[in-house]
């Protein structure tokens, strides 16, 4: 049988054992939400394509893209280091004809660096991407922006929501 003073110095062992352990949401970092109906955390649309941004589209408001050759969604931030974040999550859907070749780019300085990234959003269906940080060259380094660039066509609309890096 258990007294009351074994049970309390047991609770108070268990409890700080506890403590001293790191909570998981300590060790990681927490996601930095980019868009999600809105442009959020200071984050702006720097883009050369046209943008609607907050589209009503059933219950969500996503950013409408469509552009010329070469024209991109890109989102600007005040520069900062992606230590502590190893992927950009976003979800995606290619509208009507889907098929855009677009090409995920992080930015410096406020230009793109070169990537060989490309995603093809399917016709009517939204997907969740994750793309690692390290296969867009953005691991580790100190960035202002990330966009998604058309190739050598111009494209259809596509909607784009949820963007953030984790």
């Amino acid at each position: 049988m258990t007294t009351r003073r074994g049970f309390i110095a047991a609770c108070a062992g268990m409890a700080a054992a506890w403590m001293a352990r790191p909570a998981a949401a300590e060790t990681a970092a927490q996601p930095l939400v980019v868009y999600d109906d809105e442009l959020k955390n200071g984050w702006q649309s720097w883009s050369w394509a046209k943008v609607e941004l907050a589209v009503p589209a059933g219950g969500a408001k996503p950013i409408k893209v469509q552009g010329d050759p070469w024209s991109a969604l890109a989102l600007h931030h005040d520069a900062f280091p992606t230590t502590g974040y190893n992927k950009l999550t976003f979800m995606i859907n290619g509208g009507a004809q889907g098929g855009q070749d677009l090409m995920v780019k992080i930015m410096v300085d406020g230009k793109p660096v070169d990537s060989n990234y490309v995603i093809q959003p399917k016709a009517k269906t939204w997907a969740r991407v994750e793309v690692a940080l390290k296969d867009i060259a953005a691991e580790g380094k100190t960035i202002d922006g990330i966009c998604w660039q058309g190739q050598a066509s111009a494209y259809s609309p596509y909607y784009i929501t949820r963007i953030q890096f984790e």
